[in-house]
């Protein structure tokens, strides 16, 4: 099969009505005027966010959810994406196939489509890149600025468990299967971020780590976070050193847990979407006037440490 055919077979039916049926070289879609356009731009690359020998079907889900999380950040609806895959000509009649159907799973859990791409070979290595598009109201959409002094820093879920499962994913022991599962597979908060969009003054995805993805938002509205560590939601796993489990939550980072400030006045709402939603929501710092530093520790004398940096 060439790359056309690969097309024509496996991506061509996970689309919609705006990819054209991928007859032309763009996909036209018609814009509500009373939305704006989110949009937002992920790569994967063997070797680097995955070993390569996964599944196919995980490496597609886990390249649309990371992209999705995104989207959940913002506080928006996604509608549709864009895929470009590189992959080296030898794996293309094994990987293409199993990659699809991961897809075409997701599209269903997450009601997204594709709308377009591109397909390539490559010398060695996979490559995925995915640009995903959203939807909000107009001027509704949730940034990383506009946190105020006073605003509470809140979470969702648990941290630290992907970068536990990235460190023991090729252990067979039983208490490693949830945080393997978390790093194969993120669960992006999407519908959280759309019942959030109304109360909270600034959101980011815990991609990076908490302190640097914190430290994110305490930069864009020039303050300083205050972080409880001793509040931080974090895993139990037996035998693993405590001290470990904190600095994967701190540092570790693919969580794709929603990171936000708000006013504290909400705290009664955001109990009861936690309950109805059944997502763990954390209150874990506040937010002050910027001084010296953007984050520090509460009550503590040691400094944060730098997360992940490609270069």
């Amino acid at each position: 099969m060439n790359e056309f055919d690969y097309i024509n077979e496996f991506f061509k039916p996970l689309t919609n009505k705006f990819a054209g049926n991928l007859k032309n070289d763009a996909a036209i879609f018609n814009q509500r005027s009373s939305f704006d356009l989110v949009i937002s731009t992920d790569t994967l690359v063997e070797g680097i966010h995955f070993f390569g020998n996964e599944d196919p079907a995980d490496i597609a889900k886990k390249s649309l959810r990371v992209n999705l999380s995104d989207i959940a950040a913002m506080g928006a609806k996604p509608i549709f994406y864009n895929l470009a895959l590189s992959l080296p000509k030898q794996k293309a009649k094994m990987f293409i196939p199993k990659f699809a159907k991961g897809l075409k799973d997701d599209q269903k859990i997450f009601n997204v489509k594709l709308i377009g791409g591109d397909l390539t070979s490559s010398l060695k290595h996979i490559n995925v890149t995915i640009t995903i598009f959203g939807e909000t109201l107009k001027n509704k959409s949730i940034t990383r600025e506009g946190s105020n002094v006073g605003d509470s820093l809140y979470v969702s879920g648990t941290l630290g468990l992907s970068k536990i499962g990235l460190d023991n994913f090729s252990s067979n022991l039983k208490k490693f299967r949830d945080a393997k599962n978390k790093y194969l597979l993120p669960e992006p908060r999407i519908d959280l971020g759309i019942s959030l969009s109304n109360i909270v003054n600034s959101m980011i995805d815990i991609s990076d780590g908490l302190v640097q993805d914190a430290t994110h938002l305490a930069k864009n509205s020039n303050l300083s976070i205050e972080l409880d560590i001793d509040k931080v939601p974090v895993p139990i796993i037996n035998k693993l050193d405590k001290n470990k489990i904190l600095d994967s939550a701190l540092y570790g980072g693919d969580d794709y847990e929603l990171l936000f400030s708000c006013n504290p006045s909400k705290d009664i709402f955001l109990n009861k979407l936690s309950s109805k939603t059944d997502i763990k929501i954390t209150k874990i710092g506040f937010f002050k006037e910027f001084k010296d530093v953007y984050l520090k520790f509460k009550d503590s004398t040691s400094k944060p440490k730098n997360s992940f940096l490609h270069f």
